[in-house]
């Protein structure tokens, strides 16, 4: 029954584990938020390139 418990170095590597997993995930998350914000502006670049280029001179 002893080998079916977890000692306490058992439950730190595991929460350490578990530690490093959410700080991935939110680290995944905030890159794709400053992606994501990066396109937006690349577009309202584009956008308003187009409308001054197409403004009669």
């Amino acid at each position: 029954m002893n080998a079916h418990r977890l000692n306490h170095h058992d439950i730190q590597t595991i929460r350490a584990f578990e530690d490093r997993a959410k700080k991935k995930a939110c680290d995944n998350l905030r890159v794709d938020c400053i992606t994501l914000l990066g396109c937006l502006l690349a577009l309202l670049a584009l956008l308003v390139l187009g409308l001054i280029a197409g403004l009669p001179q």
